[in-house]
């Protein structure tokens, strides 16, 4: 099968090398010895008698188990770390699903697979399966993976509202030279429970970890909760809906990149409040690129794309912002904490070629306060909404550069700030045509796919 030290996917080919749904070709690229087909060994694939035994005497290291088309059910939580030998070093495992749904008892509410426990693994694939929370009172962590060196979540969604308290999906990547990849992870029913989280990389967690073309909509308690320790963080492409605190939330020690995200806020009576698009919580060197920032309907919310106080720097750029809830923030920079070292006060935040649109009524397109080193180069703000302020700052310094400011209140209004202005254009009757852009606004359609 292959030394697993070479046949080990390389981090960004990895997508290809599992293309393959055939459980041989798949174990052979991964590096992986053998595979169980969990049928042959007399798995109830009509979800009637529970797996939990078969799948702890057969999860032995370099194993991929196999799960073949139905349903399986679970009735208790499955702790698996591919130990054969406790000599032998971390396991490697697989699970691979063929239109496999795992079917938990009705009210469960806990973790029904802990991966890489009470021992991280080397490294773990899960992929293709769906996981049933729709039986009223139930709902789960479906997976909770822990590995040192590579962990791989594809294709897996729950179908069916979280209606406990319990957390989704989580993973830990424990090495510092470690990666983890989040590839089409879908969670579109959400949570009615206050306090949940779609999706969380752990305290463990030391490793770059990156998240593709995800789904996760309606947690009250952030979408995406990427709060390392240590490591790096990529969010690339996905659709993000209607979840509170933020639907992607970043703190991160290493600089980490959002790019190509959607994110629509349009529920005024969602369960999560302060309902924030991207939220930079901590860090330095991040961007937020090529996104669309959508706050149509909000219960609350102190911005679309937030600079946290604990934020060093950040760059936005190429990003489309529309606001049509009442006093809500475009782009919001907030006053750094007190006692706040220099470099959270210097920066720099960069913001470029952001267009801001919508038809929100009183507040201000940007807001930003106590900050140095902040450049607006490039910005297209158009809000005829009444009593809507453009760029409004307190104790800020830096530059307004290449900006048109289209809105029905103070354009400009810089408190205590010193900021140079170069080929700004303002406006207090809005007007499309008073922003140099290729057109009026046009959303995306719809986010569920």
């Amino acid at each position: 099968m292959g030394d697993p030290t070479t046949s080990t996917p390389e981090p960004w080919d990895y997508r290809e090398r599992v293309q393959s749904s055939h459980p041989e070709t798949v174990a052979d690229r991964w590096g992986l010895d053998s595979v169980t087909n969990l049928a042959d060994l007399g798995a109830d694939t009509d979800g009637n008698q529970p797996i939990d035994d078969l799948l702890k005497q057969h999860a032995d290291d370099g194993t991929l188990l196999y799960f073949p088309p139905g349903e399986y059910r679970i009735e208790d939580t499955v702790a698996l770390n591919g130990a054969t030998d406790t000599d032998a070093g971390p396991g490697r495992l697989g699970l691979l699903g063929d239109d496999a749904t795992i079917v938990p008892a009705e009210g469960f509410d806990t973790v029904l697979l802990t991966v890489g426990y009470p021992d991280p693994l080397s490294s773990l694939l899960v992929r293709g399966f769906t996981f049933d929370f729709t039986a009223e009172n139930t709902g789960a962590r479906p997976i909770s993976a822990t590995a040192n060196d590579l962990v791989v979540l594809r294709d897996l969604s729950v179908d069916g509202v979280v209606d406990v308290p319990q957390d989704v999906f989580r993973l830990d990547v424990t090495s510092p030279d470690g990666k983890g990849f989040v590839h089409r992870l879908s969670l579109p029913d959400g949570s009615t429970e206050p306090g949940v989280t779609g999706c969380e990389v752990g305290d463990d967690n030391h490793g770059d970890v990156t998240f593709l073309d995800c789904r996760i909509d309606g947690f009250p308690d952030n979408g995406l909760y990427a709060d390392p320790p240590e490591g790096s963080i990529k969010v690339h492409g996905g659709s993000f809906r209607n979840n509170g605190v933020a639907s992607v939330r970043i703190t991160t020690s290493e600089p980490s990149e959002v790019r190509g995200v959607h994110v629509r806020c349009d529920d005024a009576d969602a369960v999560g409040k302060n309902m924030r698009g991207i939220r930079l919580r901590g860090g330095h060197d991040h961007v937020v690129e090529d996104c669309l920032v959508e706050m149509l309907k909000v219960p609350s919310s102190d911005g679309a794309i937030t600079i946290a106080s604990e934020l060093e720097s950040a760059t936005i750029r190429n990003c489309r912002i529309r606001v049509d809830a009442d006093g809500v923030n475009a782009l919001r920079v907030k006053q750094p904490n007190s006692g706040a070292g220099e470099s959270v006060r210097h920066g720099p935040f960069g913001f470029e070629n952001v267009r801001i649109t919508g038809d929100a009524a009183g507040g201000a397109a940007v807001q930003a306060s106590g900050r140095e080193n902040c450049s607006f180069r490039g910005l297209c703000i158009h809000q005829p909404g009444d009593d809507r302020d453009g760029i409004v700052t307190t104790g800020v310094g830096g530059e307004v550069v290449d900006t048109c400011v289209s809105v029905t209140n103070e354009p400009l209004s810089f408190s205590n700030s010193t900021i140079e202005r170069r080929n700004v254009r303002l406006s207090s009757t809005p007007d499309e045509k008073n922003c140099d852009d290729e057109g009026a606004y046009q959303p995306l359609g719809p986010l569920r796919p």
